[in-house]
């Protein structure tokens, strides 16, 4: 008779995982601000679990550019400059406006309904100036397209991109209510309907572009470096 051979069970989703996507979640969502400072210690009290799974998954963090890691341990949500905010708009207008038509030639009759909620419950937000509730609504609208493309692979590269910018998007509460000026969400909506794919995309990239350009007006840039002198 052989020898059984005993392992412990694994657990399915383990502990720095979980904290991972949590955090992941919240800075996607803009519930962080830009150059906002966390510790490890604080992080691990909110979750209720030791500051190993947490200094996991600012590890891996760092790696996706969405903190960085001070010299005394601190970790900061980075401040972007003008031209790394730039060419993130540049490359969300692209990734999520392939997305929306990618969308339009599949999405379901249940799926756009669902969105047409989501749109009710932002002009809501908006029109009471309710930031957090606004900022909630607009990532899960977004995503909610990008999920119907039926594309994992752009998906993820967009989910890539609002790492680096979601925190960004709190400078939306310094006008929530102006937000319905550039909104596109009912022309992209229209256009999914229609299945007219190169509408919706158009509306998508409208949308982001608009809201760059309040974001520019209000937001606080780092300063871009500066070329060290170049010797003879």
């Amino acid at each position: 008779m052989t020898e059984q051979v005993v392992f412990e069970k694994l657990e399915r989703d383990p502990l720095h995982e979980r904290v991972h996507r949590e955090l992941r979640s919240a800075i996607i969502a803009a519930r962080f601000e830009p150059g906002q400072k966390l510790t490890v210690r604080a992080i691990s009290s909110a979750f209720g679990v030791s500051t190993m799974p947490v200094r996991a998954a600012f590890a891996r963090l760092a790696a996706e550019k969405a903190v960085t890691a001070l010299a005394n341990g601190t970790i900061s949500i980075p401040l972007l400059t003008r031209e790394q905010f730039d060419e993130l708009i540049e490359l969300r207008m692209l990734l999520e406006g392939i997305a929306t038509e990618k969308a339009a030639r599949v999405i379901t009759d249940e799926e756009i309904e669902a969105l047409q909620l989501i749109a009710g419950e932002l002009h809501e937000a908006a029109q009471a100036n309710d930031a957090d509730a606004y900022l909630r609504l607009n990532q899960q609208f977004k995503f909610a397209i990008f999920k119907a493309a039926r594309a994992p692979a752009l998906e993820d590269l967009i989910e890539r991109l609002w790492l680096q910018i979601g925190p960004f998007m709190r400078h939306y509460a310094a006008d929530i209510r102006g937000q319905l000026d550039t909104d596109r969400y009912d022309a992209v909506i229209a256009a999914l309907r229609r299945a007219d794919g190169r509408t919706a995309r158009a509306a998508m990239e409208e949308d982001v572009a608009g809201g760059a350009v309040f974001l520019k007006r209000v937001a606080v840039f780092a300063e871009a470096p500066t070329e060290p002198p170049t010797g003879k």
